[in-house]
């Protein structure tokens, strides 16, 4: 059968759109949460508290170092064993499928945002948070006033590369019946025999929300970096996205 792009007009080009919507929502909804993970953990393992300290090593170990197609498949198959019956109740209310998919990806990629957020609060001379806590600020008064706004800058480049990351392994959502782009693809090949066709096609609307992330984030990058221009015309400033992971 010869390739046949302008069939995309028609019922395939539906369901890829159909596809896209659902990909936008697993991919928002799991970066979110996964930022809001990473930030909790990173900053808890950047203060160093022992009591909780083995807890987020053995949460980052075992979530960086497992499959994340695992990782979905478990949390499909194991949700109704491992969560409380009011928070299963509602994953179930909010849909099983997409529910599963978006707690393993945030969980997954927010064992990343840790170490991400971790590294970056790291960079900043604690000295200056021992500081503002000895003038009387309160503690999260100090990490939002103090650390993170200048950790922001160094946390932009790889948190792009981690969340271009996250957009990408959405298509393993696929594996549950998640009816994201690739799940489409596959029903468009089964049935109406125009794979090649949703594959180009899927496969440049990936590319082109990995370059929005990317360009978003050197957009943010360069405004955050304008006062180092400013005083320093000639330094050069790591862009958003350089990073290669």
């Amino acid at each position: 059968m010869n390739s046949d792009f302008s069939v995309l007009l028609g019922e395939p080009g539906r369901l890829i759109l159909v596809g896209l919507v659902e990909t936008l929502k697993l991919a928002a909804c799991s970066l979110v949460l996964a930022i809001a993970i990473g930030t909790v953990v990173g900053t808890v393992r950047w203060i160093g508290w022992r009591l909780t300290e083995p807890f987020c090593w053995l949460y980052i170990e075992f979530a960086r170092n497992t499959p994340p197609v695992v990782q979905i498949l478990f949390w499909y198959f194991s949700a109704s064993f491992v969560l409380p019956t009011p928070m299963f109740m509602a994953l179930r209310d909010f849909g099983y499928e997409l529910g599963a998919a978006i707690l393993a990806l945030a969980l997954y990629h927010g064992a990343f945002f840790a170490e991400v957020i971790r590294a970056g609060l790291n960079s900043v001379p604690k000295g200056q948070f021992e500081a503002a806590r000895a003038l009387g600020l309160r503690f999260p008064q100090a990490l939002g006033k103090v650390a993170f706004p200048q950790a922001i800058r160094v946390l932009v480049p790889p948190l792009v590369n981690e969340a271009t990351a996250l957009i990408k392994n959405t298509s393993l959502a696929m594996a549950i019946g998640v009816g994201e782009m690739t799940f489409q693809y596959r029903a468009i090949d089964n049935f109406l025999f125009r794979g090649l066709e949703a594959l180009t096609a899927i496969t440049v609307i990936y590319m082109l929300l990995c370059l929005i992330a990317v360009g978003v984030g050197r957009l943010i990058n360069r405004a955050l970096s304008r006062h180092i221009r400013a005083r320093h015309p000639g330094r050069a400033v790591l862009p958003a996205g350089s990073i290669i992971q």
